[in-house]
Formats: structure tokens, sequence, C-alpha cells
């Protein structure tokens, strides 16, 4: 392995980091926001609503993330001109910027996953948190605001860490959609010297830190919650 060319496809993966990011940070809002609404759902068993979701969420974990994501960029390319004449709009597919294609796939490998973590903070919540708002005169919102969701995000945060590291590694994934990534980005500066080795490693490395930096941030976030419990006590 060249240093030389290892060095040129650290750069070139570095220079995609952003782009990563906009995608699995953008994927996590949408995922939490979608995701708490299903597990409410799920786990207070609304009637008609529940048994579809949980149908709907055992499939979608059963299909490989790579894929949900051809599938999507292929369904999109199909259906793009249809849905350009139906909405008289005067654009080209090349107009569209594939990110968003790749947050709709990575929002359908992640969901199930996410909203499966918050469904089973919500059930580590006793039922008497309720009852114990409702007594000091609170409405459900504000019992479920300010008792639930700060006890709920206490318990779940090792482990919506960890599906945040997955998320990560899985916009790795979006290369097969041609979207640019720091894997592909690396790939791209390898190609003249033919230096894959050097290429695979820098992305390696890229992803690594990314992935200590959130798993960092991660245990700084339960020390804190668990600080503030430790105080409360």
């Amino acid at each position: 392995m060249k240093a030389q060319y290892f060095f040129l496809c650290l750069e070139a993966a570095i220079r995609k980091i952003p782009q990563n990011l906009i995608m699995c940070f953008s994927t996590l809002a949408i995922c939490l926001a979608l995701g708490m609404v299903i597990a409410l759902i799920r786990t207070y068993r609304i009637p008609v609503l529940a048994p579809l979701l949980d149908i709907l969420m055992a499939v979608t974990k059963a299909f490989p993330a790579n894929l949900i994501l051809l599938i999507c960029i292929m369904a999109y390319t199909y259906t793009f001109n249809d849905i350009v004449t139906f909405l008289h709009l005067n654009i080209t597919i090349r107009d569209v910027n594939l990110i968003y294609i790749a947050i709709v796939g990575l929002i359908i490998v992640s969901l199930p996953g996410i909203s499966e973590v918050l469904r089973g903070g919500l059930l580590a919540i006793p039922k008497g948190q309720f009852e114990a708002g409702y007594s000091v005169g609170m409405t459900a919102f504000q019992t479920f605001r300010d008792i639930i969701l700060p006890q709920m995000f206490r318990v779940i945060i090792p482990v919506l860490t960890n599906s945040i590291l997955t998320l990560m590694k899985s916009t790795a994934l979006v290369n097969v959609m041609g979207v640019s990534d720091i894997l592909r980005g690396s790939i791209e500066a390898a190609t003249d010297a033919y230096c894959y080795l050097e290429a695979y490693v820098a992305a390696a490395l890229v992803f690594w830190v990314l992935g200590f930096m959130i798993e960092k941030i991660g245990r700084m976030l339960e020390a804190r919650f668990n600080k503030g419990i430790r105080q409360i006590s």
C-alpha cells in the first residue's frame, strides 16, 4: 500500500463527509418523528392502525438495505416522467439531486429499527407515570412531554446511539444509487492509479472516526442524563 495514494484517497473521502452527515442526520430526524408516532400507535394499540403497522414494520425489516435502495432508485427512474407530467413541472431527471432519493431509501431502511427502539423506551416507563402527571393537573400531552419523554430518552440513549452508528454505516450503501459519498469519493480518487486497497482503507478510517465521534457523543449524553437523575435522587 503506497502512502501517496492513501492520502490522495483519504483527502477525497474527507471532502465527502458533509454529504454523509446530511444523509445520516436528515434521515435520523425524520425517523425519530415518524418512529415516535408509530411507536405510540403500536404501544397503546390504536385499533386498525396498530395491526397494520405491525405487519408493515415486519415486512420492511425483512429486506436487505441495498435492495431497498436499489428499488427506490429504480422506482424513481421509472416514475419520474409520469410524476413531472402530472404536476406540470418543467424539470428533467438531472435537475433533481439524488441525495433526496437516498434519504427516502435510508428512511425506509432505518425507520423500523428506530421505531422499535422508541417503542422499547415507552414500554420501559411504568404506566403509573401518566397517573402521576394527571394527579398534579397536567394534561396528557404535558405529561408525555415533561415526564415520559425525558425518562424514555434516558433509557434508549445507548441503543439509539447504536442505531445512529448503523445508519451512518448504511450511508456507504448509497453509492449503488449513484450518489456520491465517502466510499464513492475515495474509489473515484483511486480509479486512475488502480489503488483500490488504499481507497477502501481510507474510507474505512473516515467511517471509523465518524463512528467514534458518534459513540463519544452518545456516552456524554448518557452520562449527563444519569447525572441529572442522581442529582434529583
